[in-house]
């Protein structure tokens, strides 16, 4: 069985309750949205959630609250409440940690018992040369942290693998093989275990993308009988800079059947603000308790919620000047030596302090920002036309 699965699977069992093995997902790293990242199959974006509620198929409501930094730049907790008799109620709290240069660190995942916070699980994050390399995630037990699972990355071109350890009390142990490869238009995922000294087939996933680096199809086989047999595909569908819709199918045997259906709308700015899940029961759609995939910043960031119906606000962090309209973009994130900017009818831009004290300005559209420190700064720039647009920019 899938890691990630196996993991959700025990935690409904052991604390009835989807929304906190939702949280214990997320504090999970995420590996293969790390890797997709790493081959730029999903970019950055600051277009952030400030809440979000939803409910479970059973009726429970959740609601979830983004907090942020003073400068409304980096996401410090995630505070999930749960709705009782009418009163919304402490549930779960994330809290992150970063290093200067926007990493993070450590995630705390802490639940609300008898009106104290308790320690449950962390996420320690290591970084060399700014790439991930580890993470390790430990429970807290009677006062203690306790290591659970270790993942290593190794990045060999096209090819990255993750190393999953176990701790049995003592020393870490091998327990899965993650392995992605890409070429061209796809990425494979191999999924391995440990057996008898030699790793063994398990899983295996296709990702394939179109033109703009999204994907487009995602196919999963398991190994069977020294063969690989299809078990689910999941389809996208697109219109313009996002989704409306994604098909989750199960083989049959000789075809592809439908299993669940989901559905968003979105704002003007491209962020999913409704998901809707439904499955397939009697040749008939009705609502079912799902991972919902809320897909914000154009589609090129997610979450996930579980349950039948999502509904998501925004707070936009990328304009300061409400009368602003230029559409642009500044790449990378975070700079180090050069900030490249992509508008039409440039005419200049500036940089500033966090205290309003111009820094730089010039009229090319490649900055040179290699004598600037360490640290977020505000980006303002200029059309032909004069008009004005801005957006916070993170300097190594």
């Amino acid at each position: 069985m899938n890691k990630a699965l196996f993991t959700l699977a025990i935690l409904v069992m052991a604390f009835g309750n989807v929304s906190f093995a939702q949280s214990k997902a997320n504090l999970e790293s995420k590996a293969t949205a790390t890797v997709l990242q790493h081959y730029g199959v999903r970019d950055a974006t600051t277009m952030v959630p400030q809440t979000a509620t939803w409910r479970s198929v059973l009726g429970d409501q959740y609601r979830t609250t983004y907090n942020y930094d003073e400068y409304d730049y980096y996401l410090i907790e995630a505070l999930t409440e749960v709705k009782t008799d009418d009163n919304w109620l402490n549930f779960i709290q994330l809290t992150y940690e970063y290093d200067f240069d926007g990493n993070v660190l450590e995630m705390l995942l802490r639940s609300y018992v008898n009106g104290t916070w308790m320690n449950e699980d962390k996420a320690s994050y290591t970084y060399e040369d700014a790439m991930l390399r580890e993470i390790i995630i430990q429970e807290y037990v009677d006062g203690t942290w306790i290591n659970e699972i270790k993942e290593d990355y190794t990045y060999l071109g096209n090819v990255t693998t993750v190393l999953y350890w176990s701790w049995n009390g003592n020393n870490w142990t091998t327990e899965e093989l993650y392995t992605y490869t890409k070429e061209g238009n796809s990425i494979e995922l191999i999924i391995q275990y440990m057996q008898g000294g030699a790793w063994q087939n398990d899983e295996k996933q296709v990702f394939t993308l179109d033109f703009d680096e999204r994907i487009v199809e995602i196919m999963e086989q398991d190994w069977v009988n020294n063969t690989w047999v299809n078990e689910e595909q999941t389809v996208y569908n697109y219109e313009g800079a996002v989704f409306t819709s994604k098909f989750v199918n199960e083989w049959n045997g000789s075809a592809w059947a439908d299993h669940y259906r989901y559905v968003y709308e979105y704002d003007d700015k491209g962020n999913a603000i409704q998901g809707e899940c439904f499955g397939m029961v009697n040749n008939e759609w009705n609502y079912a308790d799902g991972d919902i995939e809320m897909a914000y910043g154009y589609s090129e960031v997610s979450n996930e919620y579980f349950g039948s119906h999502v509904d998501v606000e925004y707070v936009d962090l990328t304009v300061v000047d409400d009368n602003a309209t230029v559409n642009f973009k500044a790449y990378p994130v975070p700079a180090e030596n050069e900030l490249i900017i992509q508008v039409e009818g440039f005419q200049k831009a500036e940089i500033y302090s966090v205290t309003g004290q111009k820094l730089i300005e010039s009229s090319r559209s490649r900055m040179d920002v290699g004598t600037l420190g360490r640290g977020v700064y505000l980006l303002k720039l200029y059309d032909q036309a004069g008009v004005a647009g801005a957006q916070r920019i993170v300097v190594k």
